[in-house]
């Protein structure tokens, strides 16, 4: 047996282990801040959205250190969540700034993670479309649809399968609700 093998591989391992418990750490800090964010954003408090996303972005720096040191856990489980749920709350806040969806953080334009969250910031949209149908902004919704339909339209081009695919089949589901609430609005 050679334990000098051993010991150079039990170190490393070991290194990386250590490494992926404080990145699952960061990317959940980082996952509570964008959650929060679109949480912010729906009562109507772009400031505080703001300032938690500015902290899941510190999250995310650290994670990506740790990901320079071992390039696997760029691929990690956590790491991956966090930013479709930062890039869902860069969306939402960016549809709800410009009434668009665009170009949001870099770090979130990687596309399964981009379209992971422009899926669920369908949801949002849905969201926000009935507190302005409670007020009557019928307008809005008429926006939301709108928008969410061009986003269906992207993603039909797309063919997606597996977990896009599921991600998409609830984007559909948003865009039909929004069409209900511009019929109930119109009737």
């Amino acid at each position: 047996m050679t334990t000098a093998v051993f010991r150079k591989i039990g170190k490393q391992y070991q290194a990386r282990e250590a490494a992926r418990r404080a990145l699952t750490a960061r990317a959940n800090e980082a996952l509570s801040c964008s959650k929060r964010a679109v949480f912010a954003l729906q009562r109507g408090d772009p400031k505080d959205a703001q300032a938690l996303l500015q902290q899941a972005t510190r999250a995310f720096a650290s994670c990506e250190s740790l990901a320079k040191k071992f390039s696997a856990l760029s691929q990690e489980g956590s790491y991956r969540a966090a930013l479709e749920e930062y890039a869902e709350a860069c969306l939402f806040a960016e549809y709800l700034k410009t009434g668009s969806l665009g170009v949001i953080d870099r770090r979130a334009m990687d596309a399964d993670v981009y379209l992971a969250g422009l899926c669920d910031a369908t949801g949002e949209i849905v969201r926000y479309a009935v507190r302005c149908a409670t007020s009557g902004d019928a307008q809005a919704v008429a926006h939301a649809a709108k928008t969410v339909e061009g986003v269906i339209v992207f993603l039909l081009s797309l063919d997606l399968t597996g977990y896009h695919r599921t991600k998409f089949d609830q984007a559909k589901k948003n865009l039909r609700q929004l069409e209900q609430m511009l019929y109930e609005l119109r009737a």
